[in-house]
């Protein structure tokens, strides 16, 4: 069963927006880039939900080299959005530390660790798949490291990858990233006057919509 688009707790709340995404997207870092100050400046709660893209397209196959045509894609958005970053010479194997942002999620420290994730990956050239550096991002962010290394060992967190997995294509969102708005998928990132606009009218709408 898919969870609603919008969850809020109270009138008070904020509006959790899910975004379906995965670390080995240079087009999601990008997003990250832009959605994490218009959280605070328009009121809402990202909710990023990892979806490893090597689940769906066999050319994201960890440590296949990126084509040329890959390259100059992520180089058009970097360029249009006016994010600064190059994408990694081949596709990245994020499927450890996306289980790991579960383990921080149940912890409290998911904003933490996805944030810290996401620099390491694309600020800091690092190899996120590597259990010490995965573990060291996870211990910045504040986690119990041996209880975050017991539980991806185990492989505890498969399970809630594929269920984010199932959620996003029922929604068709197929593209990285994926926000969905109510029940429609945005598939992509634009520049932040853009999605300035476009977030900032859909709260408005959900907010004029009566309360049940």
């Amino acid at each position: 069963m898919r969870e609603p688009a919008i969850i809020s707790a109270s009138n008070m709340s904020r509006l959790r927006i899910p975004i379906y995404f995965d670390y080995a997207s240079t087009l999601c870092y990008i997003a990250w880039r832009i959605v994490t100050p218009l959280e605070d400046e328009l009121g809402f709660e990202a909710l990023w939900k990892g979806v490893p893209i090597a689940t769906r397209d066999f050319r994201a196959k960890p440590g296949r080299v990126l084509g040329e045509r890959e390259r100059q894609k992520v180089l058009f958005v970097a360029a249009e959005t006016g994010v600064r970053v190059a994408p990694p010479s081949s596709w990245i194997d994020s499927i450890p530390a996306l289980q790991g942002s579960e383990v921080a999620r149940d912890a409290g420290l998911f904003k933490a660790y996805h944030d810290a994730v996401f620099s390491a990956a694309f600020d800091d050239g690092a190899d996120i798949a590597d259990p010490k550096v995965l573990d060291a991002i996870a211990a910045r962010a504040g986690l119990d490291c041996l209880k975050f290394r017991e539980t991806l060992d185990r492989g505890a967190m498969a399970a809630r990858l594929d269920d984010h997995k199932r959620e996003a294509d029922e929604f068709s969102a197929l593209g990285y990233p994926t926000f969905i708005l109510g029940d429609f998928p945005m598939i992509g990132i634009q520049p932040v006057e853009s999605m300035r606009l476009l977030l900032g009218r859909f709260i408005r709408q959900r907010a004029e919509e009566p309360q049940a």
